[in-house]
């Protein structure tokens, strides 16, 4: 019995399937995925999904920051997209 607490491990297609993405993706370390931690047994990887968690959340957040911010610049009248 190991005194460290284990971490759920998950493998790359889980991980995609909670991110909205490709397995692919996730696997070469695009949309965000570079930041989690890659363990490997063999040619098997897996990501913690206590990571792959707090990379949704800050995702959301930061989508939500950024529809708030265009919510702003439309009430006070401002446009985002550039005319030609």
């Amino acid at each position: 019995m190991s005194l460290i607490p284990s971490r759920r491990r998950i493998d790359a297609k889980e991980v995609a399937a909670l991110l909205g993405c490709s397995r692919k993706t996730v696997l070469n370390g695009k949309a965000g995925t570079s930041v989690l931690t890659r363990i490997r047994n063999g040619s098997q990887v897996r990501f913690l999904l206590e990571e792959v968690l707090q990379l949704m959340r800050r995702q959301e957040q930061n989508k939500n920051l950024s529809i708030r911010d265009l919510q702003a610049h439309q009430i006070n009248g401002q446009s985002h997209t550039p005319t030609l």
